[in-house]
């Protein structure tokens, strides 16, 4: 039987899965930054052209950190999925909770209730790839590996690919968006105003990628 404290644990075990998410994503930063610090990035050949180790690169050190990198994103991935399930665990508890006291749940309302925890527990559902000098997006404050939290009314549970961002910013040219983003462990809310006016690509000037 499905109880109120069932609902909290399960909400504990989300909020640590995040914060586990969170982890790894500091030490992603931290490695790629390193990598690209000593100007190998991910993909640049650590061996000259003659086949042999480079010798302007600690080329164990960057092997090492790569081998880091890969293995800290299959983790991540996995930690999605489980975040994923963990916020379905959260729903399902909710609906078993409004049975037990012979509420008539509605689909509305379970969707609603489902959206509120993925908006409670900050869940990040996008990554800022790369922001353009003096676009909206760099007006706005938004940076580079800010994770969206919300973007309007779009969270983690009703983003569809990015496709309701999309669709948002098209609605809103010319009109202020609030967004709220994860900058380290920190929230913070923008306003960003679409515009095809400032002299670049698209109406953001930034470049977003799903998480």
């Amino acid at each position: 039987m499905t109880t109120g404290k069932d609902t909290k644990e399960l909400v504990k075990a989300a909020q640590e899965l995040i914060a586990k998410k969170d982890a790894l994503e500091s030490q992603l930063r931290e490695l790629e930054e390193s990598l690209h610090i000593q100007g190998v990035g991910m993909d640049v050949p650590l061996v000259d052209a003659s086949g042999f180790p480079r010798s302007d690169v600690d080329v164990a050190a960057a092997r090492t950190s790569r081998n880091l990198v890969y293995r800290l994103r299959n983790d991540h991935k996995a930690i999605m999925v489980e975040i994923e399930q963990a916020l379905h665990a959260i729903h399902e508890a909710s609906r078993k909770e409004r049975e037990q006291t012979e509420e008539e749940p509605t689909t509305a309302a379970t969707t609603v209730a489902h959206e509120e925890q993925a908006q409670e527990l900050n869940v990040a559902f996008a990554i800022v790839n790369s922001v353009a000098y003096n676009s909206p997006a760099d007006k706005s404050g938004l940076r580079k590996d800010d994770r969206l939290v919300r973007f309007g009314h779009i969270h983690a549970e009703n983003h569809n690919q990015l496709r309701a961002v999309s669709d948002l910013v098209r609605q809103r040219e010319g009109l202020p968006i609030e967004v709220v983003v994860l900058r380290g462990e920190e929230l913070h809310t923008l306003s960003l105003t679409p515009g095809s006016n400032w002299g670049g690509r698209g109406t953001l000037g930034c470049h977003i990628l799903p998480l």
